[in-house]
């Protein structure tokens, strides 16, 4: 998969400059929606990130929450909306790059549809098993699936989810099969991995840790094409013999198509001030993110990327 993170630390801003649209933008509340429930995690970076920017610019977002079908739901609504920047929201791997090519009912297209502002943060995904297992590590764990292919039986939060679709880019880069044990909650989840119901569960990395730091299971590896900074000795699946390999969770913000370009350049600006504040990047960080930032052009390339690459997993797994 190539793709490109953009790290906020030295990301070209655009400046807002004098224009009459830049100083009287926004014309009012700006409506923020948010394609999952109130309080998961992509609500809770979104209102975040939203009263940081409300603090310096004394913008007013709305959040509107609009859940369901793997957030698709939302990411059509805002397609949908005008495209004048009073309506944004929050979009990420997996209803802007993994669900258009999985579900052929999607009807927005990731790369026409949208107006690209600015990229937040990524996440990758944490493999654990439990405390009694026979994998010692996560090579134990693919030499296990070569000598005996389906014998590995994974869990994930559910089918699409980029929990799933890591393990499927990695059964696509080198034709290894395991056997996907979907879930609707973490909670039971965690619960069967750690009776040995499922032999590894891959999670969020936050969602995981909590239990890998409370001694209840054992973190393997992580999907990041570099160790990340919170478990920094743990391995990288690309480390054991899959280079390029790279599944994580990124959130961004966008809009819909045909934003006026001021409005895109004083969007992009504000989110790359909010991201540069050090309580809310400690913040970020702690939660196990890396911070991006970056251009909207820059955000537009990793975009393209991104639903190219997962296009081609999809495709070759046959997965709808």
């Amino acid at each position: 998969m190539k793709t490109k993170l953009f790290a906020l630390a030295g990301a070209a801003v655009i400046a807002l400059g004098g224009s009459a649209f830049a100083q009287s933008y926004p014309a009012g509340n700006i409506d923020y929606i948010v394609p999952y429930p109130p309080g998961g995690g992509t609500d809770v970076l979104a209102r975040q990130l939203n009263d940081q920017i409300a603090r310096t610019t004394g913008w007013n977002f709305v959040i509107l929450n609009q859940p369901g079908a793997g957030g698709t739901i939302g990411m059509d609504q805002l397609s949908r909306a005008d495209g004048d920047g009073q309506t944004i929201g929050m979009g990420q791997t997996s209803n802007l790059a993994v669900n258009p090519a999985l579900n052929p009912e999607v009807q927005y297209d990731p790369l026409a549809d949208f107006t690209p502002i600015a990229l937040v943060n990524t996440q990758p995904m944490g493999i654990i098993t439990h405390n009694d297992s026979p994998f010692a590590d996560f090579a134990a764990v693919l030499e296990a699936v070569r000598a005996e292919p389906g014998s590995v039986l994974y869990g994930t939060p559910g089918t699409g989810t980029v929990s799933h679709m890591s393990i499927e880019r990695l059964m696509a880069q080198d034709d290894l099969v395991f056997e996907h044990v979907p879930y609707t909650g973490i909670a039971q989840a965690i619960s069967d991995v750690m009776g040995g119901v499922v032999d590894i569960y891959v999670g969020s990395l936050p969602s995981v840790m909590q239990h890998v730091e409370a001694g209840n299971v054992r973190l393997l590896a992580v999907t990041s094409a570099q160790p990340h900074p919170l478990v920094p000795d743990v391995p990288t699946v690309a480390s054991l013999g899959f280079d390029g390999y790279l599944a994580e969770d990124w959130k961004a913000v966008v809009g819909p198509a045909g934003m006026p370009e001021d409005a895109v350049v004083a969007l992009n600006q504000a989110v790359n001030d909010a991201l540069a504040d050090p309580e809310l990047r400690a913040a970020l960080e702690a939660q196990g993110s890396v911070v991006l930032g970056g251009t909207a052009e820059e955000f537009r390339d990793f975009l393209a990327d991104e639903v190219a690459a997962w296009a081609s997993v999809v495709e070759a797994a046959g997965l709808r």
